[in-house]
């Protein structure tokens, strides 16, 4: 992701980094809370061996703030979370 995002921007790319290689993970997901505490999960993919890729589409930054992240999936028996990141998306002109 670039710099600054602004709501309602769709087409955003958002790339996370394992820091492991997470070749043959299934249930990929990120994890997101919205700025008003709102819970969702949006569908990743495997992008290279060691990262997740999500495309935002419409609705997925429909809120001003601090959003956080944070990914999930399961692989050779283990499931679970990866550290949480945040990013924050602006209002029009700012």
């Amino acid at each position: 992701m670039s710099d600054k995002h602004y709501i309602n921007e769709i087409g955003t790319e958002i790339l996370v980094d394992c820091d492991s290689t997470i070749t043959g993970a299934t249930e990929l997901k990120l994890k997101i809370k919205k700025p008003n505490g709102t819970e969702v999960e949006w569908d990743a993919a495997i992008s290279g061996t060691d990262s997740l890729r999500y495309i935002t589409i419409i609705g997925d930054f429909n809120q001003v703030g601090k959003y956080y992240l944070q990914s999930s999936l399961t692989i050779d028996g283990w499931t679970g979370l990866g550290e949480t990141v945040s990013f924050f998306i602006y209002d029009e002109y700012h």
